[in-house]
């Protein structure tokens, strides 16, 4: 299928701009690119970039996480996808295999930038020429597009952490798999609500512009303390959810305590120290996503009237027998 018809062009761009959302539209755009029979293989990567500093180091190391899209969150996947991107130019729009004996060219790879969100590229595997390169090159740019219009809808535009929105949308899939999986002391998903303490007296005290570098302090300790296939989230205001997955019950407490202390350790510039509270449950696939939520906003209104910057876990509440319910309800 080379040259493509008008009617090819105007089907694939129907389909890209007909989804709903930033996975749909990556999958769709993936399954156009393995239609094209000159193409062997088409794959999706998100790349973040962390600042690393070892106690005791002054130099900051700057780590490139890269994870393939669709990120499978219930396996762990120990493929280091970094060599791939190993001694690319970042800087560059394009990358390119060396020509084959038949002048064609057996790998590119196509760097999407400019959203909100994380950079990504697309890797192909096949044999194309320059004009096949350049239509890739516009289907990209459709393609780009898009992401940049889906993660203005499903971001934050402050932290460019997914949104509620996202959140819904990802909770509900993590729901759905564990739907027929019943193993309550094995590695499980556990969805989290954090807290920031006393976050209106932060905004009252120093002002909004310094509440809001609060806030964007806090994501990037997340984004650094969380592992690449925990899903974070910003809630609203100064509250924000994570999915933690593949993690047993004593492991997800380990993690959330861990970052706890490394909030109540690190030293915001001009606000000082402050704290966060936490309240997890675990994810099974019999109560409704809304209920989990609801689990996991009980657990953190517990750790808030008890004190405060500590993780509190819904299973082990003890929630009171409600008695006479009826006589709470009125009746019109």
């Amino acid at each position: 299928m080379f040259p493509p018809t008008v009617q090819n062009i105007f089907s694939w761009t129907i389909q890209l701009s007909a989804q709903q959302d930033y996975q749909a539209l990556t999958h769709n755009f993936l399954d156009i690119l393995a239609d094209i029979p000159w193409i062997d293989s088409a794959n999706a990567y998100e790349m973040y970039e962390h600042e690393r500093k070892k106690p005791g180091d002054t130099a900051t190391v700057h780590e490139l996480l890269i994870r393939r899209f669709p990120l499978d969150f219930a396996r762990n996947d120990d493929e280091n996808y970094n060599s791939l991107f190993a001694g690319l130019d970042h800087a560059s729009d394009l990358h390119l295999s060396a020509v084959d004996e038949s002048g064609s060219y057996t790998w590119a790879i196509f760097p999407i930038r400019g959203s909100s969100g994380p950079e990504r590229a697309i890797h192909i595997e096949g044999a194309f020429n320059q004009k096949m390169l350049d239509l890739l090159n516009n289907l990209r740019a459709i393609y780009r597009n898009l992401v940049i219009l889906h993660d203005t809808k499903e971001r934050d535009v402050l932290t460019k952490l997914p949104n509620r929105q996202s959140l819904d949308v990802r909770l509900l899939q993590v729901c759905e798999h564990y739907r027929y999986i019943d193993n309550p002391e094995g590695e499980s998903s556990w969805i989290a609500i954090l807290d920031i303490d006393h976050f209106k007296q932060v905004n009252d005290d120093f002002g909004h512009l310094y509440g809001d570098e609060v806030l964007l302090t806090f994501s990037q300790l997340m984004g650094k303390c969380f592992r690449y296939n925990d899903f974070l989230f910003r809630f609203g205001g100064e509250e924000f959810v994570v999915i933690l997955n593949l993690a047993c019950r004593n492991t997800a407490m380990t993690i959330f305590n861990r970052f706890r202390e490394s909030v109540a350790n690190y030293h915001f510039p001009t606000v000082g120290r402050i704290t966060v509270s936490i309240g997890l449950t675990r994810v099974d696939g019999v109560s409704m996503p809304t209920t989990q939520l609801d689990h996991a906003d009980k657990a953190l209104y517990y750790a808030k009237e008890n004190g405060r910057n500590r993780v509190v876990l819904y299973e082990d509440m003890i929630i009171p027998a409600q008695n006479n319910i009826a006589n709470d309800i009125e009746l019109f």
